[in-house]
C-alpha cells in the first residue's frame, strides 16, 4: 500500500509548518479522511510579562532580527550570531510555555545526531530569563518553493525524499521524531545539500505523546514524495501547495495526475 494512502493518527500540525506565520490548525496533517483523534493536550498561548522585540540580544551573542513564526507561545526568529557573524534561527518561549524544557532537551538530543542532513543545533538553554534554542539557518529553497516551478522529475523527487528518509532514520535511531514533515521542512541548500529542519524540536512543540511516531514520519515522507511528483499535497492545502484531487479511495495516485509516473 502506498504510504500516502495509509491511515495514521496525526498531531495538529500547522498548515504552513512551524516555519511560517500561521496559527495552529486544528485539522491534522494526515490525508483527508484519516483519523483525527489524538492524545495531544492543547497548548494555550501565554503572553509573556515582557515583550521581546527585534534587536534584543540573548546570551550577549544572539541578536534577534525578525520574527519568522509564532505558534502557541513559541516564537521562531531569524537572528544573527554576533560572535561568529552568521545567521541563525532562534526559538524563544513565552513565560509559562508548558513545553520549554521538553523542547530544549529535544534540541540538545538533536545536536548529537550524526547526520549532516539534520539541521544543526548550536545552543539551547532553559535556565535564563528568556529560554532559547539556537539552530542552523538553512540558506536555500524549500520543497514548497521548488515546486512553485512545477512537479519534479521522478528521479530527482525520489533522490530528494530518499535523503530525507535517511536523515529521519538517523533521528529515529537516536530516539527522536519529527511528526510534522511538510514541504516547508525539506530544504535544498544553496550548497547543494538536502536538509531536514525541525527534527526533535517540532515533535517536542507538538507534545510528543503520539501512539505511533515512526508511522507518522513514514506517512510524512510518503506525502513529501507525492508532493514532489505531483505538486499537490495529499492531505489538503499545505505550505502553499494545493490539496490533491480526491477520488473514492482518497487522493488520486500520482500516475493518474501526471503521465509517466508510476506508483511510488
Amino acid at each position: 500500500t502506498p504510504l500516502y494512502r495509509q491511515s495514521i493518527v496525526y498531531p495538529s500540525c500547522p498548515k504552513g509548518g512551524w516555519g511560517q506565520q500561521t496559527a495552529p490548525n486544528p485539522r491534522a496533517c494526515a490525508r483527508d479522511g484519516a483519523t483525527r483523534t489524538t492524545a495531544l493536550s492543547p497548548v494555550t498561548p501565554i503572553m509573556s510579562t515582557f515583550l521581546i522585540e527585534p534587536g534584543a540580544k540573548l546570551a550577549n551573542r544572539y541578536r534577534l532580527d525578525t520574527v519568522v513564526s509564532e505558534t502557541g507561545g513559541a516564537t521562531r526568529w531569524k537572528a544573527t550570531d554576533e560572535t561568529l557573524a552568521r545567521p541563525v534561527a532562534v526559538w524563544t518561549f513565552a513565560e509559562g510555555f508548558p513545553r520549554t524544557s521538553e523542547v530544549v532537551r529535544a534540541a540538545r538530543a538533536t545536536s548529537r545526531i550524526p547526520d549532516a542532513r539534520v539541521t544543526q543545533v548550536f545552543d539551547a538553554d532553559d535556565t535564563t530569563p528568556v529560554p532559547y534554542v539556537v539552530e542552523e539557518w538553512v540558506i536555500g529553497s524549500s520543497l514548497a518553493e521548488l515546486l512553485a516551478q512545477g512537479p519534479m522529475e521522478p528521479e530527482r523527487a525520489a533522490g530528494l525524499v530518499a535523503e530525507a528518509a535517511e536523515a529521519i532514520a538517523a533521528a529515529h535511531a537516536g530516539g527522536l521524531h519529527h511528526l510534522c514533515l511538510t514541504p516547508s521542512k525539506l530544504m535544498w541548500s544553496s550548497g547543494g545539500a538536502v536538509k531536514v529542519t525541525g527534527i526533535g524540536v517540532d515533535a517536542a512543540l507538538l507534545g510528543n505523546n503520539v501512539p505511533q511516531p515512526a508511522a507518522v514520519d513514514a506517512q510524512g515522507l510518503g506525502n513529501l514524495l507525492y508532493a514532489a511528483l505531483t505538486g499537490y499535497w495529499p492531505g489538503g492545502p499545505q505550505s502553499g501547495l494545493p490539496g490533491a484531487p480526491q477520488g473514492p479511495m482518497g487522493p488520486y495516485p500520482p500516475g493518474q495526475l501526471r503521465q509517466g509516473v508510476g506508483e511510488p
